[in-house]
C-alpha cells in the first residue's frame, strides 16, 4: 500500500505506533476492487540467458498462481540453448521452450512474439518471482473499462540484504514517480504530456503485458536496444511509447505485482544506473532514426530536460524527487545520459556490419 524510507539514526527499534503515524500522515491509495478478469488466452514469456537457478525460481512462482489458465514460453538466449533440460523438472505449468541464438533481449522478445498464438502476452524476467495473484490481476487490468492495450504492473524488491540493493530502491528503483494507484495513460490526457517525454508512469519491462496483435502492429521491439546491445536498455520504453503514439491506452496497474532480486554489489549497481540512463537517450535516437518527424519534437524538450536531469542530481528517471544520490551513482547516470545516443548509433553500425559479413 505504501513505501517509505525512515532515517532512524542510532535507534535500534522502531515501534509499530511510530510506523502507523508516519504512514497515516502519508495517506494510502484507495483499494482496487478485485473484479472479473478478461476472458482471453495468455502466454507468459521469460527470456533467459545462463541463469538456470533463478529461472527455476521464477517458474516455480508461476506454478503457484491463483489463476492457472495461461501458458509459459521460455526463450533461451544463450549460445548453447540447453534451457529445456533445466526446466524439465518444473511441474504444474503448460510450458514450452525455444532457442534464440542471436544475442540480445530484444531479439529474444521478438522471437517470443513470433512464437505465441495467445490473445495476450505477458513478460517477467528470470531474476523475478510473480506474486501469487499476478496473472489474475493482469487479466483484471485488461478488463478495465478503458480497454488498455498494455498493462504495466509493479515491481517490488524481493530482498533488501545489501547496501547496493537498498540504494537501488531508494535512489532509482522501478517505481520512482509511479504511485500505488491505477492510472490510465493515453495521449491527450493529463497523465501523458507527450508519449516521448517526460516519460509517462508506465512500469519496467519485467512486469508488463500486451494485447499481442497491438504489440505486433508497432513492430515489437527494436533489436538495437536493450540488454545484450551497446545501448543496454530502452527496448520496453520504446514499445510502450509507440503504443501511446499510435493512440493506445496503457494502464499503470499496481495490483499486478512481481518481486525483483536487485543487484547485490555497488559495481553492478553503477552499471545498472549507467544502463538505464543510456537506454533513455538511446531510445530518443532510435525514434529520430525511425522517422525525421520526431527530430523537432525531441529537439524541443531533450536539451532542456537532459540539462535539468544532469543539474538536479538525477539518474535518468525524469520525475525522481529523491535527493542525496551517492556520487558514484550520479556519475554513472550522467555518463549514461551523455553516451546513450552514440552507443545506439554504434550498435546500428555493428549490426549492419554483421549482416554484411553474412
Amino acid at each position: 500500500m505504501g513505501t517509505q524510507f525512515l532515517d532512524i539514526g542510532a535507534e535500534s527499534v522502531i515501534t509499530v505506533a511510530d510506523l502507523r503515524d508516519r504512514f497515516a500522515a502519508q495517506g494510502f491509495p484507495r483499494p482496487v476492487e478485485a473484479g472479473q478478469g478478461l476472458q482471453a488466452s495468455l502466454t507468459v514469456v521469460i527470456c533467459t540467458r545462463d541463469r538456470p537457478e533463478s529461472l527455476v525460481r521464477a517458474l516455480e512462482s508461476l506454478a503457484e498462481q491463483s489463476d492457472p489458465d495461461f501458458e509459459v514460453l521460455v526463450v533461451d538466449n544463450s549460445a548453447q540453448g540447453q534451457v529445456a533440460h533445466t526446466v524439465a523438472a518444473v511441474r504444474g505449468l503448460r510450458l514450452r521452450c525455444c532457442h534464440e541464438p542471436a544475442p540480445g533481449l530484444s531479439r529474444a522478445r521478438n522471437r517470443a512474439l513470433a512464437e505465441v498464438g495467445s490473445d495476450l502476452i505477458a513478460w517477467i524476467d528470470d531474476d523475478e518471482v510473480a506474486d501469487p495473484d499476478w496473472i489474475a490481476w493482469l487479466k483484471r487490468g485488461f478488463a478495465h473499462p478503458d480497454r488498455p492495450d498494455a498493462v504495466a504492473g509493479l515491481m517490488l524488491p524481493a530482498e533488501l540484504e545489501t547496501a547496493a540493493q537498498v540504494n537501488f530502491e531508494r535512489y532509482g528503483g522501478f517505481n520512482k514517480g509511479r504511485g500505488l494507484e491505477p492510472v490510465v495513460l493515453r495521449a491527450g490526457l493529463p497523465s501523458v504530456v507527450d508519449p516521448l517525454y517526460p516519460l509517462p508512469s508506465f512500469g519496467a519491462g519485467g512486469n508488463m503485458a500486451f494485447r499481442t496483435q497491438r504489440l505486433r502492429a508497432i513492430g515489437g521491439f527494436d533489436n538495437r536496444l536493450g540488454p545484450g546491445t551497446l545501448a543496454l536498455n530502452g527496448e520496453e520504453t520504446r514499445a510502450l511509447s509507440l503504443l501511446l503514439e499510435h493512440g493506445s491506452t496503457i494502464l499503470h496497474w499496481p495490483p499486478a505485482i512481481t518481486w525483483h532480486y536487485h543487484r547485490r554489489t555497488d559495481e553492478a549497481l553503477e552499471k545498472q544506473f549507467f544502463g538505464y540512463s543510456a537506454g533513455l537517450t538511446a531510445f530518443f535516437m532510435s525514434m529520430i532514426l525511425t522517422s525525421p518527424k520526431y527530430l523537432w519534437r525531441i529537439y524541443r524538450f531533450v536539451p532542456q530536460g537532459i540539462t535539468r536531469m544532469l543539474a538536479n542530481r538525477h539518474t535518468g528517471q525524469p520525475d525522481s524527487s529523491t535527493g542525496g544520490v551517492p556520487d558514484n551513482l550520479l556519475r554513472a547516470g550522467r555518463k549514461g545520459l551523455l553516451q546513450g545516443a552514440w552507443l545506439y548509433l554504434r550498435e546500428v553500425r555493428r549490426q549492419r556490419h554483421k549482416e554484411a559479413v553474412r
